[in-house]
C-alpha cells in the first residue's frame, strides 16, 4: 500500500504532466489557481489508490523487458531497488485483467489466464508479491486490497482463498468477461504438492531451486505459457542462471544496474 504522501507526490505529478506545467512554474502561480489544482490532486489521488494499473509510467529499463515478450522464458537480472519486482507484476496484472496500456508492445494474452506467482517463503511472498499485486500484506485487512497493481473493482474478493494473511488463490475479472485465477506459491513447497494442473503464467520473485522452476515450467508446456523472472543473481552461474545467461533457446534476459536507473526527485 503507497502512503499518502507518496500518493499526494505522484497525483501531483500526473496533474501537472497532463497539463503540461512544469514544477517551477505551478511554483509561481497565486494561491487561487493551486487550490483549484489541489482539488484535481485529490480527485486523482483518490482514484490513483484503487487503479493504480492504468497510472504506471515505466522506466526505459522496463520497457526494454516488457518487450522481450516474444521468448517463452524471460528475466530481469537487476540490482536490488530497482524496479525488478514492480516490473514482473505491473505485467501480471495487464495478463490477468486485459488492462492493457496504449504504449504496450509486448505479449498479450487474448483470454483470461491461470497465472501463478512464486517466491523464497510464505512470509516473503506476502511481503513482496501479495503486497505489490493485492495492496496488503494480510488480506484479511480488506480496506488495503485493490491498493497494489491489480484495481480494487477486478478482485473477486468473495472467491479467494487464504490461510491467515496469506492469500493461496484468487479470481480476477478479466475485460472479456470471465475470470482469470491467480495463485501464490513458495519454494519451501513439496514439488508434488505443485503438479497436476495448467498455467499461462508463471513468475518467479527471486532464483527459484532447479527442481521448484522445472515443475511450475511443465505445467506451462500445454498451454504455450510464458514464464517471468525477476531476481539479483548471487549464486554464482549456475542453475536457471545459466540458462539466462548462456542465451539458451527460449531464454531471454535484460541486466539492470543502478547506473541504468535514472534520479527521480518527486
Amino acid at each position: 500500500m503507497i502512503g499518502t504522501e507518496t500518493l499526494m507526490a505522484r497525483a501531483l505529478r500526473y496533474a501537472l504532466d497532463k497539463n503540461e506545467v512544469a514544477p517551477e512554474t505551478y511554483r509561481t502561480w497565486p494561491t487561487n489557481l493551486q487550490l483549484q489544482l489541489q482539488e484535481l490532486v485529490i480527485e486523482t489521488a483518490d482514484d490513483m489508490r484503487y487503479h493504480q494499473l492504468k497510472y504506471f509510467r515505466p522506466f526505459e529499463h522496463q520497457l526494454r523487458f516488457f518487450e522481450t515478450g516474444a521468448s517463452e522464458r524471460r528475466g530481469i537480472l537487476a540490482a536490488n531497488r530497482i524496479g525488478k519486482t514492480v516490473s514482473t507484476c505491473y505485467e501480471t496484472a495487464c495478463h490477468l485483467t486485459g488492462q492493457y496500456p496504449s504504449w504496450w508492445t509486448g505479449y498479450r494474452f487474448n483470454k483470461p489466464i491461470t497465472c501463478m506467482v512464486a517466491g523464497e517463503g510464505w512470509s516473503q511472498v506476502a511481503l513482496v508479491l501479495q503486497n505489490e499485486l493485492l495492496g496488503t500484506q494480510d488480506v484479511k485487512i480488506t480496506d488495503n486490497l485493490g491498493t497494489g497493481v491489480i484495481p480494487r473493482d477486478c478482485i473477486v474478493v468473495d472467491t479467494m482463498r487464504n490461510d491467515g494473511a496469506n492469500c493461496i488463490g484468487v479470481e480476477i475479472r478479466h475485460v472479456s468477461g470471465s475470470n482469470s485465477y491467480l495463485l501464490f506459491a513458495n519454494y519451501t513447497q513439496e514439488v508434488r504438492q505443485l503438479q497436476g494442473f495448467k498455467l499461462n503464467l508463471a513468475v518467479f520473485d527471486e532464483q527459484p531451486p532447479d527442481d521448484f522452476f522445472s515443475e511450475i515450467v511443465t505445467r506451462t508446456a500445454t498451454t504455450q505459457g510464458k514464464v517471468l523472472c525477476s531476481f539479483t543473481p548471487l549464486k554464482g552461474l549456475n542453475g536457471l542462471v545459466s540458462k539466462f545467461w548462456n542465451k539458451e533457446e527460449g531464454y531471454e534476459f535484460i541486466r539492470v544496474s543502478w547506473d541504468d536507473c535514472p534520479e527521480y526527485d518527486p
